[in-house]
């Protein structure tokens, strides 16, 4: 498995978590790159590390998870709009709601006639608008939620907020 991105905080690093008899097999030296250890990226990674350990990082990512999934749930059973609601899914906080597609069927043609067109992007530019940012992806009708692993709960409960008000304003607007 190949790691990055936060490892060292904006310095560069990666990493790569293999069984040792894999890694027991490589030659001296075959493994290197742009994004090899030195030494100030590999100080940052440890500071990184010890933040993490200090700050109860990864308790606020379980507690802010349960709270962002729970409230995404509920909007799922709102009859406003969790009609337009295919998916939910993700680990953590990097979180993926799916929308009904004209252009994308889920299988339900219930679902697919009851859905505006381009509703993610519509979505994501009203959350913008209301002070959130927010992410669509790929060729499907998906936001991404990847807040910083460290949010507040008031925070997340303003983006959640923001969120439902955008999505059932865009929904009504059809």
């Amino acid at each position: 498995m190949a790691i990055a991105k936060g490892l060292a905080n904006g310095f560069p690093l990666s990493g790569v978590v293999s069984r040792k008899d894999l890694t027991d097999k490589l030659i001296p030296g075959s493994m290197g790159g742009t994004y090899a250890g030195n030494a100030v990226s590999c100080a940052a990674a440890v500071a990184v590390t010890n933040a993490f350990r200090e700050e109860k990082v990864l308790d606020n990512v379980f507690a802010r998870s349960s709270e962002l999934l729970s409230a995404l749930k509920v909007l799922r059973e709102d009859p406003e709009v969790g009609s337009v609601i295919v998916d939910i899914r993700g680990q953590g906080l990097m979180v993926a709601v799916e929308f009904a597609s004209p252009s994308y069927p889920p299988g339900d043609p219930a679902l697919v006639s009851s859905a505006p067109k381009n509703l993610a992007s519509r979505v994501a530019k009203r959350c913008m608008e209301k002070g959130l940012l927010i992410l669509t992806t790929s060729v499907y009708e998906v936001i991404r939620f990847i807040p910083p692993l460290n949010i507040s709960q008031g925070d997340l409960q303003k983006g959640c907020q923001i969120f439902v008000e955008s999505l059932k304003e865009v929904v009504r607007e059809v």
